[in-house]
């Protein structure tokens, strides 16, 4: 289903964009703001569902490289993928 894009979001809310930027300013956000929050809830969602390879789980977040999914969950949850599915007891079965 690809990316959610601020102008897709506007336009399904029936807005301009400026106007969903503004509003979300409002409320001390930013559309990234909530992507991000979006994109780390449904990480650990997947990282708990072992039927769900890493590979899979980048694709599903949007990104199109591995290692720049690795990067990003490093930075959002202090552990590579890997990691922390060890340390969470949850490893991918096949």
């Amino acid at each position: 289903m690809g990316r959610a894009t601020a102008e897709q979001i506007a336009l399904a809310l029936g807005l301009n964009v400026r106007t969903l930027q503004r509003r979300l300013e409002d409320e001390g956000c930013s559309f990234s703001d909530l992507v991000n929050e979006v994109r780390r809830d449904l990480a650990q969602r997947y990282m708990q569902s072992p039927q769900y390879p890493l590979a899979r789980i980048a694709d599903l977040l949007g990104y199109s490289v591995a290692s720049s999914f690795t990067r990003w969950f490093t930075s959002q949850f202090g552990a590579s993928p890997a990691q922390w599915r060890a340390e969470h007891g949850k490893p991918y079965r096949s």
